[in-house]
């Protein structure tokens, strides 16, 4: 499979080229998904056609998607849930949302990453066009799985130990309080575990290079800069910059 990630600042055109680039592609034969993991979505608006969490046929070979990030979250993080729910009930603060407070900073951009391993493995198509968040959203979205690397390495394996002497403890001590046991813990590192595998495919060059979409504008072309500057010390393919103001075109392109 081909992966082709299309970022940059907001506005500046993503989706419009990311449909036209898969319109074209499919015209050439090819298997191609068109998958947006921006929280504000506009893939369907631009394809004209009602799309959701699984891929939807818009023509010949050309099919899109729009991630959706609660969807997401229940399917890869439903046994934590359950245990931080059963915390909160025993915390009995009752005006807590549980799911609200299980959504951490960044659990929609690693989750957006699992679907791109979704696919791979699936084997269904021959190119997947990642729309993306403007690009803060992606270099976070990108970099993710360093953090997490070094986590699961240094970290994780002391508090697994760790945990493991104190469950007992914690329950006698504060009368019910149960710390993650090892059904918790196995889906935390198999989920990481899954995100590393996908930055292993987003870092190979033969398979997935990044394209920064910009227009001519002084702060847009700055943020590109940046942009071009960071992903390359993340060893990320970075392709030549495409230089966008072309609606008409893309429109034209689309229909």
């Amino acid at each position: 499979m081909r992966i082709i990630i299309f970022t940059g600042k907001g506005g500046v055109g993503k989706t419009s080229v990311a449909a036209a680039t898969g319109t074209r592609l499919a015209a050439q034969g090819l298997r191609t998904l068109v998958m947006s993991t921006d929280a504000a979505h506009n893939l369907a608006d631009a394809f004209q056609v009602p799309l959701g969490s699984d891929p939807t046929s818009i023509s010949e070979n050309l099919w899109a998607e729009e991630v959706d990030n609660l969807l997401e979250t229940e399917r890869n993080w439903s046994v934590v849930q359950a245990w931080f729910g059963r915390i909160i009930d025993w915390s009995e603060l009752k005006d807590i949302n549980k799911e609200e407070m299980m959504n951490f900073p960044g659990m929609e951009e690693l989750f957006s990453l699992l679907k791109i391993l979704e696919h791979v493995e699936s084997g269904k198509f021959d190119v997947l066009i990642v729309d993306c968040a403007p690009t803060g959203e992606t270099l976070r979205l990108l970099s993710y799985p360093n953090v997490l690397t070094w986590w699961l390495e240094k970290i994780f394996p002391h508090q697994r130990r760790l945990l493991k002497l104190a469950r007992p403890v914690a329950k006698i001590v504060t009368g019910g309080l149960e710390l993650p046991d090892n059904q918790v813990m196995d889906n935390i590192e198999k989920l990481f575990r899954r995100v590393i595998e996908v930055q292993n495919i987003l870092l190979d060059h033969s398979t997935t290079s990044v394209r920064i979409v910009l227009n001519p504008e002084k702060m847009v072309i700055s943020e590109a800069r940046r942009s071009f500057t960071y992903l390359n010390l993340y060893g990320f393919n970075i392709r030549m910059p495409l230089l966008v103001n072309l609606t008409s075109f893309t429109k034209m392109v689309i229909s």
